[in-house]
């Protein structure tokens, strides 16, 4: 089983995972975007660990300070409806509307805020 780890800053966030581009462009995607089965492990712990699933809540994954929907990001995952993101808190693809324990204000994280955080 692949383990996750978390870190969190000294004021309580959480780091974005840096995406840099290689020689020909393309970039260093995180391995859960294009690794279906890792995805799928980082997407149960989260829903063993946090309760991530379905209900109804404002609390959304959409609008939670963990989730990226940078440009960058939305090209590793390979998906422009605005549905999907990468929680940077359990390191997996998951859904706008989606929700779980860790939720929590200020999201998501955008191309316009997301170099302030590297």
């Amino acid at each position: 089983m692949t383990t996750i780890m978390i870190s969190i800053l000294p004021d309580g966030s959480i780091p974005v995972d840096k995406i840099n581009r290689g020689e020909n462009g393309e970039p260093s995607c995180p391995i859960a975007t294009k690794d279906a089965d890792i995805n799928a492990e980082n997407k149960e712990e989260a829903i063993l660990s946090a309760n991530y699933g379905e209900a109804y809540s404002d609390d959304q994954c959409g609008n939670c300070a963990s989730y990226n929907q940078t440009e960058e990001i939305l090209d590793c995952i390979g998906d422009d409806s605005g549905d999907l993101g990468y929680c940077q808190i359990w390191k997996f693809v998951c859904g706008t509307e989606k929700i779980c324990d860790k939720w929590s204000s200020g999201g998501p994280i955008l191309d316009k805020n997301y170099r302030d955080m590297l």
